[in-house]
């Protein structure tokens, strides 16, 4: 989630919303929220995780959500979905790629 921190000015200029969803409770999520700094809402999708189970990335084995960055247009239309477990700076270097090709500022 710091990687997306570090890329804020970029999400700004694309007029760009960052959302983190976490399988934490709110307080918990809050709490991870604001040691990071992190400069966007971090959501809870507890208790049911249905959030994570509509999209996809709920992983019922390991109870959590598997890392995901969702492209959502200003008409509520995925544009695209990128997992990726292990690489987290690529989450907001590709999301930034997926903004540009839609047409937005992002440099």
């Amino acid at each position: 989630m710091t990687a997306f921190r570090t890329h804020t000015d970029a999400f700004v200029r694309a007029n760009a919303q960052v959302l983190g969803i976490s399988v934490d409770s709110f307080a918990a999520a809050g709490r991870f929220q604001e040691d990071l700094g992190l400069e966007f809402p971090l959501l809870s999708d507890f208790p049911k995780n249905q959030c994570g189970r509509d999209f996809g990335t709920y992983s019922e084995d390991f109870g959590i959500h598997n890392r995901t960055t969702v492209v959502i247009d200003r008409d509520g239309i995925v544009c695209g979905v990128y997992v990726e477990a292990r690489d987290f700076e690529s989450h907001p270097v590709w999301a930034l790629e997926t903004l540009r090709a839609m047409g937005e500022n992002v440099d």
